[in-house]
């Protein structure tokens, strides 16, 4: 396998040995699914907001009663889901925190952050890093070969003695 390749499986997935990447990972699909649940929420709110301008002059026997009390429902099950969501969030974050603290050097907390967290394209990160190809892609490997981020060893550019 050359440098730069990764093994894959049948379904075209990267297999990495690091335990700590799909955690990392995790984060941006739960802020996705958490913008989800605020959209609909948003939704729901103007719909219910709607339905009550439109109750006023309207007669008691028109369903309107019926529409305002399935909404306001909705409302509430978003707002558990989305509460739900957040703390799962939170949750999540506290762990990528740890992840991430125990990485040894700031350069290496730097570099997963932008590609397993924020998920910036590869050539992003080597431009605003200042990273050649080949040092980005030992980078990678390093961090993808090891079995979690604590076990990362990659030499710095710059060390005190």
């Amino acid at each position: 396998m050359n440098q730069g390749e990764k093994e894959q499986d049948y379904e075209g997935s990267i297999v990495v040995k690091n335990r700590d990447i799909p955690v990392l990972a995790n984060l941006k699909y739960i802020m996705v699914e958490i913008q989800y649940i605020e959209e609909r929420r948003l939704w729901e709110y103007t719909r219910v907001t709607n339905i009550t301008q439109h109750l006023s002059g309207m007669p008691h026997g028109s369903g309107n009663g019926q529409k305002t009390e399935d909404a306001i429902i909705r409302m509430m099950d978003i707002e558990q889901e989305h509460a739900q969501k957040c703390q799962e969030y939170v949750s999540q974050i506290k762990a990528a925190k740890r992840i991430i603290n125990s990485i040894q050097t700031q350069s290496m907390r730097t570099f997963v952050n932008m590609r397993y967290v924020m998920g910036i394209s590869d050539v992003e990160i080597r431009r605003q890093i200042g990273m050649s190809k080949r040092g980005f892609y030992r980078a990678r490997d390093a961090v993808e070969t090891a079995p979690s981020m604590a076990d990362v060893r990659w030499p710095e550019k710059y060390i005190l003695q």
